[in-house]
């Protein structure tokens, strides 16, 4: 088996370079035509850059002479076939992913191309992806009703027994976040990027969080107040703990979590946090996008009424004008459910 590498962008071909450069084009006026992905971030692109990378390294390593020929003579079917079997050691949904994006980087800029067979093998591996557990997630998809008693006793008990008052912030600000996203399981980017006065409001009366466009993977503004189950966590990380941390680094900024030495924390930090503190507190490692998982199975797990509130809980979006609008518009109301949902589970009601 050629073992899967990737062939940086500064390598592609001239014709690859080429053509990617025409997918992600702007528009230089309101009559010009732009590329295909000129409209998605920054990261979209790379994903599919990313995975384009991949099959131009395998390519080379397998079939040198296939470079000299145009991007779509190369993607033949059964080409991608070898190459989803060189894939074979990577998770499923990452085979998909990885065939899905190359084959959008392909087909955009050669859309008389024949894909219909290509489409049926992405389609395929759909099924499959559908029918099978992530090995990943297994064991690790707990109620959000734990993840919330979690980050309460990592802000309580565990933190008021801390050796150190520095030992102290940490374990409130890392079981506040646990806390926060039991309830509001926002993507981790999202989460890093909070920032007082602007996506975090604070009142006297209550806590909002607002997500711009910018902000969410489906483009789409979302908002939601923070549930009285967790906002005395967080109006004390704000007031007190947060407040302290800066003094140590003697800085001052507004990004909402911020670490041991005042600095603002990245996204990747705030991933590590979560992670560790998830472990201390359950003996279970739950990275910050497992807590969807968990909110969705959680709904999903109370009754038919119930998973309704899955789609705008996570601010997912369909296509349709109308679903977009009602999952913004239903966004303070479906945390306040959910809330309630996991306040029922933890008294044990349900």
């Amino acid at each position: 088996m050629v073992r899967t590498v990737t062939l940086p962008m500064k390598d592609w071909p001239a014709r690859d370079l080429a053509m990617w450069a025409n997918l992600i084009k702007p528009a230089a006026g309101p009559l010009d035509e732009r590329g295909a992905f000129s409209h998605q971030r920054v990261s979209t692109q790379l994903s599919f850059s990313n995975a384009y990378e991949r099959w131009l390294a395998w390519l080379l390593a397998t079939d040198p002479e296939a470079i000299l020929l145009r991007p779509d003579h190369r993607a033949t079917p059964a080409r991608l076939v070898i190459w989803l079997e060189g894939l074979s050691h990577l998770a499923l949904q990452t085979r998909l992913l990885l065939l899905a994006r190359t084959l959008r980087v392909l087909s955009d800029p050669y859309p008389d191309a024949d894909w219909t067979i290509h489409r049926h093998v992405v389609n395929s591996l759909q099924r499959q992806a559908r029918g099978a557990a992530s090995p990943r997630k297994a064991g690790r998809i707990l109620s959000s009703a734990v993840l919330l008693t979690a980050g309460r006793d990592l802000a309580g008990p565990m933190a008021d027994a801390a050796a150190t008052p520095l030992a102290a912030a940490r374990l409130r600000r890392d079981g506040t976040m646990v806390a926060f996203l039991s309830l509001l399981p926002i993507r981790r980017r999202a989460l890093s990027e909070l920032k007082l006065g602007q996506s975090l409001l604070v009142t006297p009366t209550q806590i909002l969080v607002v997500l711009s466009s910018d902000m969410t993977k489906t483009g789409q503004p979302w908002e939601v107040a923070v549930q009285t189950a967790i906002e005395p966590l967080l109006r004390n990380y704000i007031e007190e703990v947060r407040p302290w941390l800066l003094s140590r680094g003697k800085v001052q900024h507004d990004t909402l979590w911020v670490g041991q030495k005042g600095e603002s924390m990245s996204s990747a930090a705030v991933g590590d946090q979560i992670v560790k503190a998830t472990f201390r507190a359950t003996g279970i490692k739950i990275p910050p996008h497992f807590f969807r998982d968990s909110a969705a199975s959680t709904l999903a797990r109370i009754s038919p009424g119930d998973a309704r509130l899955i789609r705008p809980l996570l601010a997912h979006s369909s296509f349709g004008t109308a679903e977009r609008h009602y999952i913004q518009a239903q966004g303070i109301e479906t945390g306040r459910d959910h809330a309630a949902i996991v306040a029922r589970l933890t008294k044990g009601v349900l």
